[in-house]
Protein backbone atom coordinates (compact mmCIF):
# COMPACT_ATOMS: atom_id res chain seq x y z
CA UNK A 1 0.00 0.00 0.00
CA UNK A 2 1.11 3.59 -1.45
CA UNK A 3 1.86 5.39 1.96
CA UNK A 4 -0.33 8.40 0.52
CA UNK A 5 -3.32 5.54 0.99
CA UNK A 6 -2.44 4.96 4.99
CA UNK A 7 -5.19 6.89 6.85
CA UNK A 8 -4.91 9.19 9.28
CA UNK A 9 -4.64 6.87 12.55
CA UNK A 10 -1.91 5.10 11.44
CA UNK A 11 0.06 8.63 11.81
CA UNK A 12 -1.83 9.33 14.85
CA UNK A 13 -1.35 5.73 16.64
CA UNK A 14 2.17 6.24 16.42
CA UNK A 15 2.34 9.68 17.32
CA UNK A 16 0.86 9.64 20.41
CA UNK A 17 3.75 7.09 21.74
CA UNK A 18 5.57 10.66 22.64
CA UNK A 19 2.31 11.37 25.33
CA UNK A 20 3.39 8.35 27.55
CA UNK A 21 7.28 9.08 26.78
CA UNK A 22 7.16 12.08 27.53
CA UNK A 23 4.56 12.05 30.93
CA UNK A 24 7.28 9.16 32.16
CA UNK A 25 10.14 11.88 31.90
CA UNK A 26 8.30 14.21 33.60
CA UNK A 27 7.36 11.22 36.66
CA UNK A 28 10.62 9.59 36.25
CA UNK A 29 11.95 9.92 39.72
CA UNK A 30 8.17 8.04 40.63
CA UNK A 31 8.21 5.34 37.81
CA UNK A 32 12.06 4.77 38.99
CA UNK A 33 10.66 3.52 42.26
CA UNK A 34 8.15 1.30 40.89
CA UNK A 35 7.26 -1.54 38.02
CA UNK A 36 6.02 1.34 36.29
CA UNK A 37 9.56 1.77 34.94
CA UNK A 38 9.23 -1.71 33.12
CA UNK A 39 6.26 -0.24 31.11
CA UNK A 40 8.70 3.08 30.13
CA UNK A 41 11.34 1.29 29.13
CA UNK A 42 8.82 -0.69 26.94
CA UNK A 43 7.60 2.18 25.29
CA UNK A 44 11.16 3.13 24.47
CA UNK A 45 11.24 0.31 22.94
CA UNK A 46 8.23 0.50 21.30
CA UNK A 47 9.33 3.84 19.77
CA UNK A 48 12.76 2.73 18.08
CA UNK A 49 10.18 -0.12 16.35
CA UNK A 50 8.07 2.62 14.76
CA UNK A 51 11.29 4.66 13.69
CA UNK A 52 12.67 1.23 12.04
CA UNK A 53 9.48 0.39 10.85
CA UNK A 54 8.27 3.90 9.14
CA UNK A 55 11.78 3.75 7.36
CA UNK A 56 10.96 0.36 5.99
CA UNK A 57 7.99 1.56 5.06
CA UNK A 58 8.95 4.71 3.43
CA UNK A 59 11.11 3.27 1.40
CA UNK A 60 9.03 0.15 0.78
CA UNK A 61 10.47 -2.27 2.40
CA UNK A 62 8.79 -5.41 4.35
CA UNK A 63 8.50 -4.29 8.04
CA UNK A 64 6.50 -7.53 9.30
CA UNK A 65 10.05 -8.97 10.69
CA UNK A 66 9.04 -5.99 13.48
CA UNK A 67 5.66 -7.59 13.86
CA UNK A 68 6.80 -11.15 14.61
CA UNK A 69 9.94 -9.20 17.59
CA UNK A 70 7.12 -8.21 19.13
CA UNK A 71 5.87 -11.44 20.23
CA UNK A 72 8.95 -11.66 22.51
CA UNK A 73 8.96 -8.15 23.95
CA UNK A 74 5.29 -8.18 24.28
CA UNK A 75 5.59 -11.31 26.59
CA UNK A 76 8.78 -10.61 28.02
CA UNK A 77 8.31 -6.60 28.98
CA UNK A 78 4.38 -7.13 30.29
CA UNK A 79 5.04 -10.91 31.82
CA UNK A 80 7.75 -9.12 33.53
CA UNK A 81 5.90 -6.18 34.63
CA UNK A 82 3.04 -7.69 36.43
CA UNK A 83 5.56 -10.33 38.27
CA UNK A 84 6.76 -7.06 39.89
CA UNK A 85 3.62 -6.00 40.36
CA UNK A 86 1.36 -8.80 42.05
CA UNK A 87 2.84 -9.81 45.04
CA UNK A 88 0.86 -13.17 45.75
CA UNK A 89 3.58 -16.34 44.84
CA UNK A 90 1.01 -18.40 43.33
CA UNK A 91 0.20 -15.94 40.67
CA UNK A 92 3.60 -14.94 40.28
CA UNK A 93 4.58 -18.84 39.11
CA UNK A 94 1.39 -19.20 37.04
CA UNK A 95 2.55 -15.64 34.98
CA UNK A 96 6.22 -17.12 34.88
CA UNK A 97 4.95 -20.96 33.93
CA UNK A 98 2.54 -18.68 30.79
CA UNK A 99 4.93 -16.78 29.98
CA UNK A 100 7.99 -19.99 29.58
CA UNK A 101 5.34 -22.18 27.75
CA UNK A 102 4.07 -19.13 25.65
CA UNK A 103 7.65 -18.16 24.44
CA UNK A 104 8.44 -21.92 23.66
CA UNK A 105 5.07 -22.69 21.23
CA UNK A 106 5.96 -18.90 19.39
CA UNK A 107 9.66 -20.00 19.06
CA UNK A 108 8.33 -23.42 17.33
CA UNK A 109 6.26 -21.24 15.14
CA UNK A 110 8.57 -18.99 13.84
CA UNK A 111 11.18 -21.96 13.28
CA UNK A 112 11.57 -22.48 9.92
CA UNK A 113 8.68 -19.99 8.49
CA UNK A 114 9.78 -16.39 6.85
CA UNK A 115 10.00 -13.77 9.64
CA UNK A 116 9.04 -11.20 7.39
CA UNK A 117 5.43 -12.70 6.87
CA UNK A 118 3.40 -11.90 9.81
CA UNK A 119 2.64 -14.92 12.00
CA UNK A 120 -1.22 -15.05 12.79
CA UNK A 121 -0.73 -17.83 14.92
CA UNK A 122 2.07 -16.40 17.39
CA UNK A 123 0.07 -13.22 17.88
CA UNK A 124 -2.55 -15.51 19.16
CA UNK A 125 -0.20 -17.30 22.04
CA UNK A 126 0.92 -13.94 22.80
CA UNK A 127 -2.48 -12.47 22.74
CA UNK A 128 -3.93 -14.82 24.64
CA UNK A 129 -0.78 -15.00 26.99
CA UNK A 130 -1.54 -11.22 28.38
CA UNK A 131 -4.91 -11.92 28.50
CA UNK A 132 -4.85 -14.56 31.09
CA UNK A 133 -1.68 -12.21 32.94
CA UNK A 134 -3.65 -8.92 32.76
CA UNK A 135 -7.03 -11.32 34.26
CA UNK A 136 -4.49 -12.54 37.04
CA UNK A 137 -3.98 -9.51 37.89
CA UNK A 138 -7.39 -7.43 37.99
CA UNK A 139 -8.63 -10.75 39.80
CA UNK A 140 -5.72 -9.87 42.91
CA UNK A 141 -6.86 -6.11 42.58
CA UNK A 142 -10.32 -6.87 43.38
CA UNK A 143 -10.02 -9.45 45.48
CA UNK A 144 -8.20 -8.21 48.04
CA UNK A 145 -9.69 -4.32 47.82
CA UNK A 146 -6.87 -2.64 49.01
CA UNK A 147 -6.49 0.02 46.43
CA UNK A 148 -9.22 3.18 47.50
CA UNK A 149 -9.02 4.61 44.22
CA UNK A 150 -8.80 2.58 41.32
CA UNK A 151 -8.64 5.95 38.77
CA UNK A 152 -6.40 6.93 40.75
CA UNK A 153 -3.76 3.72 40.56
CA UNK A 154 -1.35 3.43 38.01
CA UNK A 155 -1.23 -0.05 37.71
CA UNK A 156 -5.29 0.05 37.18
CA UNK A 157 -4.91 2.40 34.00
CA UNK A 158 -1.86 0.36 33.06
CA UNK A 159 -3.90 -3.21 33.74
CA UNK A 160 -6.70 -1.81 31.16
CA UNK A 161 -4.05 -0.88 28.59
CA UNK A 162 -3.38 -4.37 28.28
CA UNK A 163 -6.29 -6.33 28.38
CA UNK A 164 -8.22 -3.70 26.03
CA UNK A 165 -5.53 -3.59 23.50
CA UNK A 166 -4.62 -7.16 23.78
CA UNK A 167 -8.33 -8.50 23.46
CA UNK A 168 -9.02 -6.57 20.68
CA UNK A 169 -5.94 -7.07 18.35
CA UNK A 170 -6.22 -10.66 19.05
CA UNK A 171 -9.38 -11.05 16.69
CA UNK A 172 -7.55 -8.51 14.06
CA UNK A 173 -4.32 -10.98 14.16
CA UNK A 174 -7.03 -14.25 13.99
CA UNK A 175 -7.68 -13.05 10.66
CA UNK A 176 -4.46 -11.32 9.35
CA UNK A 177 -3.63 -13.72 6.90
CA UNK A 178 -6.77 -13.65 5.26
CA UNK A 179 -7.20 -9.76 5.39
CA UNK A 180 -3.40 -9.50 3.93
CA UNK A 181 -3.87 -11.64 0.47
CA UNK A 182 -7.65 -10.29 0.13
CA UNK A 183 -7.42 -7.17 -2.40
CA UNK A 184 -10.67 -6.20 -0.91
CA UNK A 185 -10.51 -2.71 0.02
CA UNK A 186 -13.16 -3.05 2.52
CA UNK A 187 -11.73 -5.97 4.15
CA UNK A 188 -8.12 -4.59 4.47
CA UNK A 189 -10.13 -1.51 6.34
CA UNK A 190 -10.50 -3.98 9.24
CA UNK A 191 -6.75 -4.42 9.89
CA UNK A 192 -6.65 -0.98 10.56
CA UNK A 193 -8.33 -1.26 13.90
CA UNK A 194 -5.31 -2.37 15.44
CA UNK A 195 -4.44 1.41 14.82
CA UNK A 196 -7.55 2.53 17.04
CA UNK A 197 -6.37 -0.22 19.86
CA UNK A 198 -2.95 0.82 19.29
CA UNK A 199 -3.88 4.72 20.11
CA UNK A 200 -5.98 3.91 23.00
CA UNK A 201 -3.11 1.46 24.34
CA UNK A 202 -0.94 4.50 24.25
CA UNK A 203 -3.42 6.70 26.13
CA UNK A 204 -3.96 4.69 29.12
CA UNK A 205 -0.41 3.73 29.45
CA UNK A 206 0.58 7.62 29.64
CA UNK A 207 -2.41 7.96 32.17
CA UNK A 208 -0.83 5.33 34.08
CA UNK A 209 2.27 7.10 34.11
CA UNK A 210 0.54 10.47 34.88
CA UNK A 211 -0.79 8.74 38.17
CA UNK A 212 2.79 7.34 38.51
CA UNK A 213 3.45 9.52 41.60
CA UNK A 214 0.49 8.56 43.62
CA UNK A 215 2.08 4.88 43.76
CA UNK A 216 5.26 6.74 46.41
CA UNK A 217 2.08 8.24 48.37
CA UNK A 218 -0.04 5.29 48.67
CA UNK A 219 3.02 3.18 49.21
CA UNK A 220 4.34 6.00 52.38
CA UNK A 221 0.44 5.74 53.43
CA UNK A 222 0.85 1.74 53.37
CA UNK A 223 -2.72 2.00 51.80
CA UNK A 224 -1.64 -0.41 48.58
CA UNK A 225 -0.23 -3.83 49.86
CA UNK A 226 -1.11 -6.22 46.64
Amino acid sequence: MKIANIPLITYFASLILIAPLCIGVINIKALKLSPLKIIFYYCILFTLYEIVGWFFALNRWQNHFITNLTNYTDILFWGYYYILVIKSKISKNIIIGLMATSLLIILWSHWGRDFNRIDAFAHSVTNICLICIALIFFYQLLSNLEVTNLFNYAHFWIGVAALVYFSGVFFTYIFSEYIAFNKNQQIIQYWYIKEYLTFIHRVFIAIGFWYGKELIVQSNNKIISM
